[in-house]
């Protein structure tokens, strides 16, 4: 983890001071001997800067014992030898104490305090003490970036970059991938700025930045970086540790990509320049040990691990250390990919002997639990299922601490996806425990266990729209939030629609979100009823999500893992676990099925066969009984991608799931939960439907034009038959009065294009009228978690608008998703590229069927189902034209606003018949 420090730039600082000739004369000359030996040779070095220190002592001059140390301090840092570095610090801090006076009345005083934050910053970065590294350059960059630039010379803006790169690289260790992009961007732009001759520091960076895109598994991007950075460090006479650093990382590059005559080449080339006691031995071992592996030679592997850890130990002094964690884990690793699981178990539970704080190592904390409950499964048996639940506990509660670190949504992603592991060896356990025992306690663990792995960021992003709400805070602050939140946005959108490379801007966006970051970080720290409401790990119950249900309610909540999927069926007082095992068919067969839906010119009876062998593994078990005419599905993995509604039920011939069945979705019984307490809006809508002439080209080079919607504007006219509202058609149908007219209403119909973008999730988005620059007339998902929106439904009938990049745990990243963002209980929308003659019929009736009173899910099915008896003799019955539409959240019926002119007639007319009756009795 440390072997990259030394490729950050080296600041050496050579003060020249006014004294006399014979003393400044001794000076020079120690100074140019030790630089002869600066990184070269350490004791040497070592032996001419205490000369040094030594004279400057006896003639009082204090700048030169400075200047010493700190130089001194940078040749123990190329050496890693954190004994010098603690020594010369602590006598640093003493004579900073002492001579307090004198140097506050040097000119020098900002490079000298400067440069020993920058030594501790990196003396705690080799103690693995993030924390404290971390603390250490934010000291730097307050004290440097509000300097003018008359006041920065060379020395300070190479401390202000590395401390930016020493920020990315702890940001990168810790998993937060995004944060580290974001502080290594922005330090190449203030490199190019500064000093753009400065090839040493570029090429440090770009190396710097080539291991994090490895690590996010874009290996292609990452070696490119890295090669370009090996030709500059081969002609680089210093650039010793950057060879072998960086030719360390092309190694483990090419055995991803299991191109191993390359890994060796690249493993060979770092060997020629490592020295028997190098400071990379410890890792050298462990790329050779990765190789071995490669090569399935497994005793050898063991070896090189073996040969790293004893390095390691000796280095920390058989201190407990995170490094050492990490070796710990790569022997058990091996040893579990070798079936070794047992051993595997042992190495494993050293590793996390090694952690002392479970909230600063988390990380590393939760790799060795994820691993150990894996290798406990393969052992198999009552007792290992058992020590998996023990361990799933430990790994949950470490979890729930660490995600409040994370700060970024993409980093949260990344963070789930590595858990997830973790969270099916718990469910695969809680089920080989409850098929073992028969004690049905366990489908209660394996529920809670599924409900922590889903839906996590949004359901954080509701928890802190409550605690907003809830927590007292000072309008002031939320008024700042607010403004940085959209300012952001802003600034994002610009810089993405932009065909210029726009510096000033990105600076400024760099500027906006770390202090939005530390914004959040003071009000979670002041304010703890506002952070105990935001990170409320609390979630529903088994229990509760039964209680919650009405009599004729099923709820099946899936986890698709790598193994199996697993289902938990609810209703009533009834609970049941299903495992069906996964297998490359089953995969193809749900991704076939997906394209034969959304192809209206597939087979409707090869569709049919194809979605009731679906139907036969996910549901058949579980639908036993007719009671329950409701279905609440939770749905994981390629699961979302199915329309239920569409599956096949009939062996024989074709029967539709939605013929007997109302369904909807949710991605969690917890979410569900939240989304149940929203207080019900008046029921007035509010639609859109603008035109488009097919001449606006999309953002998305692969999705042309936006085309005419030639039925939008009946569909939008049709719906205003059954609910009161207002309609903003054609050019009316702009963002601007979307946005301005929002908080009216309590429902929201949107029948426009949607134009998923797949390399940004984010910046999705539905159009509006295409009047003057067409980038203002678009919302974007990331628009959407600025919006205040409050619906009790939002129909998206455009394409496509269900869909998006699918993460697990959290469902498709889409359009749809972002408006529960802003505050939505419930979300129609659609699953693919949908007619648009067949969306107006079946939002018509989808629309009159809520008038009545009907729940939303059964409101859809109703329309769903009309739909499909109109056309069950021509081609419109492919369930192309009619299941790509689904209802999720909460879907109890609306709150209405009443016709008061209906009531008023029909109550004279009860009247009426009154007197009629009451004068014929008496007649």
């Amino acid at each position: 983890m440390n072997r990259y420090t030394s490729l950050l730039l080296a600041l050496i600082t050579v003060v020249a001071f006014a004294q006399e000739a014979p003393y400044e004369k001794q000076i020079d000359g120690l100074f140019a001997k030790a630089y002869e030996h600066l990184y070269i040779n350490k004791d040497s070095a070592y032996r001419y800067f205490k000369e040094i220190e030594d004279l400057a002592k006896e003639n009082k001059d204090w700048a030169t014992v400075f200047e010493t140390l700190i130089t001194s301090n940078r040749h123990a840092g190329s050496f890693y030898d954190l004994n010098k570095l603690r020594d010369n610090l602590n006598c640093l801090d003493s004579l900073f104490i002492v001579h307090k006076t004198y140097l506050d009345s040097l000119p020098e005083k900002q490079l000298f305090t400067n440069s020993v934050l920058y030594d501790k910053g990196n003396y705690y970065f080799q103690l693995n003490d993030y924390r404290a590294s971390r603390q250490t350059f934010v000291q730097i960059i307050d004290s440097l970036e509000t300097l003018p630039d008359l006041a920065m010379d060379e020395n300070l803006i190479d401390l202000l970059s590395v401390s930016y790169s020493f920020i990315a690289k702890m940001y990168t260790e810790e998993g937060k991938y995004d944060l580290a992009e974001q502080f290594y961007d922005k330090n190449i732009r203030y490199i190019l700025q500064k000093k753009p001759n400065d090839l040493r520091s570029l090429n440090t960076n770009y190396s710097l930045v080539a291991e994090l895109y490895g690590k996010k598994g874009e290996i292609g991007i990452a070696n490119t970086y890295f090669k370009r950075a090996l030709g500059f460090y081969l002609k680089d006479p210093s650039g010793t540790n950057g060879i072998i650093a960086t030719a360390h990382n092309l190694t483990e590059n090419y055995l991803k990509l299991s191109k191993t005559d390359s890994a060796q080449h690249y493993l060979d080339l770092a060997n020629d320049y490592l020295g028997k006691e190098h400071h990379f031995a410890s890792y050298h071992h462990r790329v050779q040990a990765k190789l071995k592996q490669k090569l399935d030679h497994y005793d050898e592997a063991l070896n090189e691990l073996n040969l790293a850890l004893k390095l390691d130990k000796d280095r920390w002094n058989n201190a407990n250390n995170e490094g050492i964690a990490i070796i710990y884990n790569e022997i058990a690793m091996l040893q579990a990919a070798f079936g070794q699981h047992a051993s595997a178990i042992s190495n494993y539970n050293l590793g996390l002997d090694q952690i002392e704080d479970f909230k600063e190592e988390g990380t590393t904390a939760l790799k060795l639990l994820k691993n150990k409950s894996v290798s406990l499964n393969r052992l198999g048996g009552i007792d290992n299922y058992k020590t998996t639940i023990e361990t799933l506990i430990l790994g949950i509660n470490t979890l729930d601490t660490l995600k409040p670190t994370f700060r970024s949504k993409a980093d949260q992603l990344f963070l789930i996806e590595d858990a997830f592991p973790l969270f099916e060896a718990g469910l695969d356990a809680a089920y080989q425990l409850y098929i073992s025992t028969n004690d049905d306690s366990y489908i209660d663990l394996a529920f809670w266990y599924s409900e922590k792995s889903k839906s996590v960021l949004l359901l954080e992003a509701l928890l802190e729209a409550k605690a907003t709400q809830f927590a007292n805070m000072p309008s002031d602050v939320l008024e700042r939030e607010s403004e940085l939140k959209s300012e952001i946005t802003y600034l994002e959108k610009l810089i993405k629609n932009s065909e210029e490379d726009l510096i000033d801007q990105k600076d400024a966006l760099f500027s906006l979100k770390e202090e939005y970051r530390q914004l959040v970080r003071k009000l979670e720290i002041d304010h703890k009823s506002y952070y105990d409401l935001k990170y409320n790990t609390a979630t529903v119950s088994l229990k509760e999500t039964q209680e919650s249900l009405s009599k004729n309610e099923l709820i099946i909540s899936y986890f698709y893992g790598n193994k199996a999927i697993f289902a938990i069926a609810l209703k009533g007082g009834e609970k049941k676990m299903f495992r069906i095992p996964i297998d490359a068919d089953l995969e193809g067969k749900i991704k076939k099925v997906y394209e034969m839906l959304s192809d209206p010119k597939s087979d409707v009876m090869a569709l049919g066969s194809a979605t009731h062998e679906i139907y036969e593994l996910l549901l058949k078990p579980i639908l036993n009984s007719g009671d329950h005419k409701k279905l609440i599905i939770i749905p994981d993995g390629l699961l979302n991608y199915l329309p239920f509604a569409a599956l096949n039920t009939n062996p024989r011939g074709i029967s539709y799931l939605v013929e007997n069945h109302a369904i909807s979705y949710v991605n969690s019984a917890t979410l569900l939960s939240e989304l149940r307490q929203r207080q019900p809006k008046e029921q007035t809508i509010l639609a859109f439907a603008p035109s488009f002439d097919g001449t606006v080209n999309v953002s998305n080079a692969d999705r042309g034009k936006l085309l005419p919607l030639p039925n939008n504007k009946k569909e939008v006219e049709q719906i205003l038959t059954s609910f009161h509202g207002r309609a903003y058609i054609d050019g009316e149908a702009s963002l601007r009065n979307f946005k301005s007219q929002l908080s009216s209403f309590g429902i929201v119909h949107l029948a426009t294009h949607a134009i998923f973008d797949d390399t940004s999730p984010e910046y999705s988005y539905l159009a509006f009228s295409q009047n003057g620059n067409t980038t203002e007339n678009l919302l974007y998902v990331a628009d959407l978690y600025n919006l205040q929106l409050d619906a009790n439904l939002v129909t998206l009938s455009a394409c496509e608008s269900g869909i998006g990049d699918l993460k697990r745990g959290e469902g498709f990243l889409s359009l749809a998703r972002g408006f529960f963002y802003s505050g939505a209980a419930s979300i129609a929308s659609t699953l693919w590229k949908i007619n648009d003659a067949s969306t107006t019929t079946l939002m018509s009736g989808f629309y009159k069927n809520l008038s009545k009173g009907d729940a939303k899910d059964v409101a859809l099915q109703e329309a769903q189902v009309d739909f499909l008896d109109v056309n069950r003799q021509n081609g419109f019955s492919h369930p192309y034209y009619w299941s790509g539409f689904v209802i999720s959240g909460n879907t109890t019926p609306l709150a209405f606003t009443y016709n008061w002119t209906w009531i008023i007639i029909g109550a004279i007319i009860l009247l009426a018949g009154g007197f009629i009756y009451f004068g014929r009795k008496r007649a």
